[in-house]
């Protein structure tokens, strides 16, 4: 009898159900073309031709998603070895849970998180990982998502957040890509990442007091860095005739700990943004043997030998900090400016061996001036340390004819002269135009041109050397729903 009038009354919760609850959804299709300035060939890198974002609300309680579709044109020659017409590929950004209670909100699923005060390259917005396709997007677009459980608790004008991810999440790199104007010094096989020793759990907290001047913020994070490292040196000897020896450079990630802080000022005449971050982070392997190492490393009948074999048990210490000034100028000009500055304060690691008479040939450097600190990259931090250790940023913004039309100025200095005679060793400007052709529909007409130095110590090393030939013109199609 209870089962017949559940069925009965079924059809009255599901109308009941449906009737509290929301659908939203909003997106954009971008059509994109990006050619260079040199010799107007076409950049072939992949980019997000479609944007959907779905919400389901019901009460206190909503599914958030976000799913692109990313793009990247066929080479000429592509068909010559594959024969799928497929350029795309589906991207689900997130996709995550999340419940409204009396003391705040608790998300759990695959989702972007937002730390810091400065609007952008904020060196403690460090929960997900970069996609470096998208380095030169703004905010969420240039962020992976990461599965994880957050909340958030409130308490009058005091906030207290958590972020918790049982996964070690990584930048993604384009390895390879030679249309990309940004170059890792080494691009390591998967077989030459050491695994991680403990469980890969990351996650921090943070508070934040809001008051009427602005607010202050508080920040840790613990977990392993978004970017390999150079580990140490593993060596191998043939069982047969101990006088073969192969020698294989391992990369690992380091566990980085970060303190943060943050402040908003707020002012009639402007707003001032600043963030700071240190960071602590260690090379957990103090030994780099593993079971059929010899196997691993793709050398059929080698055997690891230990005492030919070098961990490097890298230790550093370093701070980042963003100054950030937004003012409103006169002719109802928006400027924002921003100082960004990086450095190591600590270094150190075991001897690189260089007194051995080992031939390592996937060095680029003479072992003979090689010091391991010139293996040292951030692993976690702002996306823009990748460039230089000291940058200033400046953009100019102005509507037109009743915001119908957009114009954007922007520079980006390389303030870091070390070793350099010149005033600025490397600079990025560009100009951006959006009209607004109908409601929802946008042109956009951006050009950037990138100088680098011709007397820079780096050499072709130097990153906005590396970044000249990516000076381009772009335009868009644009339709927002």
């Amino acid at each position: 009898m209870k089962k017949k009038i559940f069925i009965l009354l079924l059809p009255v919760f599901t109308v009941w159900n449906f009737a509290q609850s929301t659908n939203d959804y909003g997106g954009y299709v971008d059509l994109y073309y990006t050619a260079r300035l040199s010799d107007h060939s076409l950049i072939n890198l992949p980019y997000r031709i479609f944007n959907i974002n779905v919400d389901h609300q019901n009460g206190d309680f909503s599914i958030k998603s976000t799913l692109a579709l990313e793009h990247q044109l066929r080479s000429d020659t592509y068909f010559l070895t594959n024969s799928s017409p497929q350029d795309y590929h589906w991207d689900l950004r997130e996709l995550y849970m999340q419940w409204f209670t009396s003391f705040g909100e608790i998300r759990i699923g695959k989702q972007i998180h937002t730390w810091g005060s400065t609007d952008e390259n904020s060196p403690i917005d460090v929960v997900n990982p970069l996609d470096y396709y998208y380095l030169f997007s703004a905010g969420a677009e240039r962020k992976l998502g990461t599965f994880s459980i957050a909340s958030d608790i409130y308490w009058r004008n005091f906030k207290l957040g958590f972020v918790f991810s049982p996964l070690h999440n990584t930048h993604r790199t384009p390895s390879g890509d030679n249309d990309f104007p940004i170059k890792l010094p080494i691009n390591p096989q998967e077989y030459q990442i050491f695994p991680l020793h403990d469980q890969p759990f990351e996650g921090g907290f943070y508070t934040v007091s809001s008051w009427n001047f602005g607010e202050i913020s508080y920040y840790y994070f613990s977990g392993y860095d978004r970017l390999f490292n150079f580990t140490g040196v593993s060596t191998y000897s043939h069982i047969d005739n101990s006088s073969f020896v192969q020698v294989e450079l391992v990369y690992g990630f380091r566990k980085t700990q970060a303190l943060g802080m943050g402040a908003i000022l707020l002012n009639d005449l402007f707003t001032i943004r600043a963030d700071m971050g240190l960071f602590d982070t260690r090379d957990q392997n103090s030994s780099i043997s593993r079971e059929l190492a010899g196997v691993a490393f793709g050398f059929n009948n080698y055997i690891f030998v230990d005492s030919l074999s070098f961990p490097m048990e890298e230790k550093a210490r370093y701070y980042q900090s963003t100054l950030q000034i937004e003012v409103e100028l006169p002719a109802d000009i928006n400027f924002i400016g921003q100082i960004f500055i990086y450095d190591t304060l600590y270094y150190s690691s075991n001897d690189f061996p260089v007194d051995q008479e080992i031939s390592i040939p996937n060095l680029e450097i003479d072992p003979d001036n090689f010091t391991p600190a010139d293996f040292f990259t951030p692993g976690i931090g702002a996306p823009m340390a990748v460039l230089s250790k000291k940058l200033a940023f400046f953009n100019l913004e102005r509507d037109f004819l009743d915001s119908q039309l957009n114009i954007n100025l922007t520079a980006m200095l390389d303030l870091d002269k070390t070793g350099y005679k010149g005033t600025v060793p490397g600079a990025l400007y560009s100009f951006q135009t959006e009209y607004n052709l109908l409601e929802n529909l946008k042109a956009i007409l951006g050009i950037t041109k990138i100088i680098g130095a011709d007397g820079h110590p780096d050499g072709d090393q130097y990153r906005f050397n590396q970044m000249e030939d990516f000076s381009h013109m772009r335009l868009e199609i644009k339709y927002f729903f």
